[in-house]
């Protein structure tokens, strides 16, 4: 028989890491391992991997990857996070925390999990109370919750733990922040004893009582509480930092800021409802609601009444957003990009908008050729630009402290001078673009950069009769050329350069190995740079038919931007991908955790 090892062996709290292990295999042996556990009603959930063990008989969860079952890769929590009801939309809850519980692992020879010989198993208690943590009911006038206390003697710092929609009393989370010195009182508001059954309209009374009650407690220390809440339980969270005194922090979990289709309401003053329409759920393939889309729209922005006034809020607010909730459309602040196209002029919006829909605040910039801006690009300077930096990081609805830059073509070079010379950007993308100033001199403040020189009488005409202007550009690291190169090696952040190989309109890959150089030479990271075989001038977002010539808005004449549409339509599905994933890392870092304020 195979023996199965936990780490800690004995007692484990539910969010503490446990390290699995099986010894006694064969070399190389495929096993499949699965984890089980009942939930308090009984309800049955299941989850399995297939591994094999390594050379010595030995299998570790934290070296070995999954094979495939429930998820695959290096998991080693896996077994517990992918869990699923045996019985289809059934949430996995923990109502009493004073129990644990049982998790049954089980080793299954080979990769059938249903039909494998059991070769070991072992249970694993998880509890929701660390030892010492205190239990203490709540009836105290009006308010009904519990309070977890840690162990010794206090007093500790405070919080007020609010759940969403679903009311009741849920204590899980709480006895948990409890277990690592928070005394934490998990709130209920309606559907619980003698609270209302139904909730119309959110009566902050009940929850600036609940508040006195912390800051009264001999165990609290004050004199601030910090606040705990998801979903609805967020926006009231939100609204007792904004009318409430004495609230030090706030965490928002997938919040919506708006007083959604219940009022909130507190002494002379009433937020209203911003209100919903049943008839926009969706029904996904599976037959699954999504109601993300129910809310009515946000009118006027911050300025809308059903706005949470949370800029009244005294202490600091941290937003936990996530990007495929469907539940709730995030408040924000969200990552912020500015994004720029090409010597085309106009406003592109497109780019701009789907980036929005993956969780950024994108501003679509035009900088010539629209409404009342310049009709031609050497009317330009970067003040303008630096305007629109400044637009996006004093909006209410944009994460500071920095932005990012996406630009093609000549909205490439325009994020190269934005990056060197203007503060508060953190990262830039680049899709097929120069590193040189290019078509006009840019000024800025007191100085200028030339522009690349180039010859229009260089242009080739293809066997198509297309213009080729690829060869009308001077090499930007000759003679006083070398003058019209931007300085970014000045840039605070990374760069990512999208490139094309069949690129007809600029020596792209030539310009990325440039920068790349440049910056190394002045003792900067290497830039990170994708080329993309068969794949021209136009990258666009995914699915867009490969344009691979077209009429160019200033020349007026066809021009080709070259392309393979089989290549170049799989380049714009991964470049899409990749220019999200940077911009997710270098917009949204992780911040190392800081000890508690309250």
């Amino acid at each position: 028989m195979a023996t199965v090892s936990l780490e800690p062996a004995g007692r484990c709290a539910w969010d503490e890491p446990v390290r699995i292990s099986v010894r006694g295999l064969a070399p190389g042996q495929p096993v499949t391992l699965r984890a089980s556990l009942r939930d308090e009603r009984g309800a049955l959930f299941r989850a399995h991997a297939r591994y094999r063990a390594d050379d010595r008989g030995l299998l570790d969860l934290a070296r070995a990857p999954a094979l495939g079952g429930s998820f695959v890769g290096l998991e080693p929590m896996g077994l517990l996070w992918a869990l699923e009801p045996e019985t289809p939309f059934w949430r996995f809850v923990k109502r009493d925390v004073q129990t644990p519980f049982a998790v049954e692992l089980e080793v299954l020879d080979g990769h059938e999990p249903d039909a494998g010989r059991l070769l070991g198993r072992a249970l694993h208690a998880r509890h929701f109370l660390r030892p010492g943590v205190r239990r203490v009911p709540v009836r105290a006038g009006r308010v009904r919750g519990t309070l977890f206390l840690p162990p010794g003697p206090g007093p500790f710092p405070g919080i007020i733990d609010i759940f969403g929609i679903g009311g009741g009393l849920v204590e899980y989370r709480a006895s948990l922040l409890a277990g690592h010195g928070f005394a934490t009182f998990a709130l209920a508001y309606y559907n619980f004893e003698d609270l209302p059954k139904e909730i119309d309209s959110v009566d902050l009374d009940y929850f600036e009582e609940a508040l006195c009650y912390m800051l009264q407690h001999s165990e609290v220390k004050g004199p601030g509480i910090g606040l705990l809440g998801i979903s609805l339980g967020a926006d009231i969270c939100l609204s007792m930092a904004s009318f409430l005194k004495n609230i030090s922090a706030t965490v928002s979990i997938n919040g919506s800021g708006f007083s959604g289709n219940k009022g909130i309401r507190y002494k002379q003053t009433f937020i209203p409802p911003l209100g919903h329409d049943l008839r926009r759920i969706k029904v996904a393939f599976s037959g699954i609601l999504d109601i993300v889309d129910i809310r009515n729209d946000v009118v006027g922005g911050h300025e809308n009444p059903s706005m949470i006034p949370m800029e009244k809020a005294q202490g600091p607010i941290l937003f936990i957003v996530g990007q495929d909730d469907h539940n709730w459309r995030s408040a924000g602040p969200f990552p912020g990009i500015i994004d720029l196209y090409g010597s085309g002029g106009g406003l592109c919006e497109y780019r701009a908008s789907l980036l929005a829909g993956h969780g950024f605040a994108a501003l679509a910039l035009a900088y010539f050729r629209f409404e009342d801006l310049p009709e031609y690009l050497d009317d330009l300077q970067l003040e303008y630009f630096e305007e629109a930096v400044n637009f996006m990081l004093q909006h209410p609805k944009v994460k500071g402290p920095n932005v990012g830059l996406l630009g093609f073509s000549k909205g490439g070079d325009l994020c190269l001078s934005m990056a060197s010379f203007l503060k508060g950007i953190t990262a830039t993308v680049l899709i097929n673009s120069c590193v040189a100033n290019t078509v006009a001199p840019l000024p800025y403040k007191d100085m200028i950069i030339p522009s690349l020189g180039s010859d229009p009488k260089r242009y080739t005409i293809n066997e198509s009769g297309l213009l080729n202007f690829m060869g009308i550009w001077e090499n930007p690291l000759e003679g006083s050329n070398q003058k019209s190169i931007i300085p970014f090696e000045r840039a605070q952040g990374p760069f990512l350069f999208i490139v094309g190989m069949d690129d007809n309109n600029w020596k792209s890959s030539f310009y990325a190995q440039i920068a790349s150089e440049r910056l190394q030479a002045n003792g900067k990271d290497r830039p990170e740079i994708i080329c993309y075989k068969g794949t021209g001038h136009c990258i666009e977002p995914p699915y867009f038919p490969v344009c691979r010539a077209s009429v160019h808005a200033v020349l007026g004449q066809p021009i080709c931007h070259g392309g393979e549409p089989e290549f170049q339509s799989r380049a714009q599905v991964d470049a899409w991908q990749r220019i999200q994933t940077f911009f997710h890392k270098h917009l949204n870092g992780q911040k190392p955790v800081q000890s508690s304020k309250l």
